[in-house]
């Protein structure tokens, strides 16, 4: 490998961890291994090294802090400083930003395992589990993974694991403690709770990294928005599938509303991802045009909508579009419990004891997240005066627009679109015009919000 003394050879890491050799190597091989003939046959773009060294190093600390602002206001500034030292030729300084990102990779990988470690060990010693067939601490529980991958996989789009949750696998094994589990709970949760506030922003800035690394190996291969999409579609293709098909195996998922909304957080992620590294300006285009006003859409409403676009304009039809008629559903919920039901708990100055519905209680207390079923239920009942007037005074013809039959509660009572929803959670294949339906549906709601 022709790396020159002044080159960073976790740069070479860099490019092969990127999605573009996963593709290129996954297309090409039928192992896990990469072989050194494999590297002979590609083209891999080395540095130049032929840029003076003190400039190259002023380069290289630019490109460092250019990193920070990233984090925080999106990859733009990096992308273009990677995009001009690329047009001028010099290579050198892309490849020095890439073994930098390596670096960030190795360490904050190092930073998460540790903290993982480290509460794991500390709740192992807090609980005091008894050894069993041999084996100890937390590997010898039932659940040993579950609780082992509590912070969950950025890269399989798996969100922390829930306190409920995490808790639950530890009373599945509360036979296996020296300690009394009850007792300790507290502790325990708090001690989960500050865990996962060390770990959620190194998860974060992990994938944002990772994306990043991604970017700029397009760049350095000048693949055209048409090519990166040939090599981002076929993952984004498996995660929709894998999703439902991990809801349908998941027997805690007792209704429709449940299977639904997992499916709809399921596929956030390969969405997000999508729209992060895949031109979707037709989408977006066709989205506005659909519905007017979209700027005061929620970022995940957004995405979910457009990633919907997306699937319509480019999935072959025998395909199932389940994920794409809960997505429709799923920016419904969010933009109806943002402009109606958050706006109510917020700015009508009633209560809790001022509602009827049990769950508009629990609401309006901040016990509850209101689903779609639950919202449909709610703006359908006379009952519920005060937010009704409350509606009256930010919706024009809020009698009609919002609780009339033609209005957000007629379109939230229909049948044909209720079984549509329901049988997206179940073991069917939805069809194209399907999702056509959720999508006329989903907007017609949209508009009158």
């Amino acid at each position: 490998i022709p790396f020159g003394e002044t080159d960073n050879p976790l740069s070479l890491l860099a490019l092969l961890n990127s999605t573009l050799f996963e593709f290129r190597f996954s297309a090409a091989s039928t192992t896990n291994h990469i072989n050194a003939y494999e590297l002979d046959i590609i083209y891999l773009p080395w540095p130049k090294a032929d840029i003076e060294h003190d400039r190259r190093r002023l380069l290289e600390l630019e490109a460092h802090k250019l990193y920070q602002r990233c984090l925080s206001e999106g990859h733009t500034c990096v992308i273009e400083f990677s995009r001009h030292h690329l047009s001028l030729g010099e290579s050198d300084v892309v490849h020095d930003l890439l073994a930098f990102l390596a670096e960030q990779m190795i360490d904050l990988n190092k930073r998460k395992q540790a903290e993982v470690q480290r509460f794991l060990g500390w709740l192992e010693g807090r609980l005091a589990i008894i050894p069993k067939n041999g084996a100890t601490g937390i590997d010898s529980l039932t659940g040993k993974t579950i609780l082992q991958s509590y912070l969950g996989d950025y890269q399989k789009g798996e969100p922390a694991r829930p306190w409920a949750d995490f808790y639950y696998r530890l009373h599945q094994n509360r036979r296996r403690f020296h300690a009394s589990l009850e007792e300790v709970k507290g502790e325990i949760e708090r001690e989960y709770e500050a865990s996962l506030a060390v770990l959620l922003p190194i998860k974060l800035q992990l994938a944002s990294t990772d994306t990043l690394i991604d970017k700029i190996v397009y760049q350095l291969y000048g693949l055209t928005d048409a090519e990166i999409e040939i090599i981002e579609c076929p993952q984004y293709e498996q995660a929709l599938a894998d999703a439902k098909q991990q809801v349908l195996g998941d027997k805690e998922l007792t209704d429709d509303d449940a299977r639904a909304d997992a499916l709809a957080e399921k596929t956030l992620v390969a969405r997000q991802r999508l729209q992060e590294r895949v031109n979707l300006a037709v989408d977006e285009a066709a989205l506005a045009e659909a519905l007017s006003g979209v700027e005061w859409l929620t970022d995940e409403a957004r995405t979910f909508l457009v990633g919907a676009e997306y699937d319509l304009r480019t999935r072959p039809a025998q395909l199932d579009f389940s994920a794409t008629v809960v997505a429709y559903a799923k920016a419904v919920e969010q933009m109806l419990g943002k402009r109606l039901f958050e706006r109510f708990r917020t700015e009508s100055g009633a209560t809790a004891g001022d509602c009827k519905n049990k769950f508009l209680q629990e609401f309006m207390d901040d016990k509850r997240h209101l689903t779609l079923g639950s919202m449909s239920i709610i703006v359908q009942s006379s009952k519920e005066t005060a937010l009704r007037a409350y509606a009256d005074r930010v919706y024009v013809q809020a009698d009609a627009t919002i609780f009339g039959d033609e209005g957000v509660a007629g379109l939230l009572a229909d049948k044909a679109n209720i079984e549509l929803r329901n049988r997206a959670a179940h073991d069917t294949v939805l069809t194209r015009d399907d999702a056509l339906q959720a999508r006329a549906w989903a907007l017609a709601i949209l508009e009158r919000l």
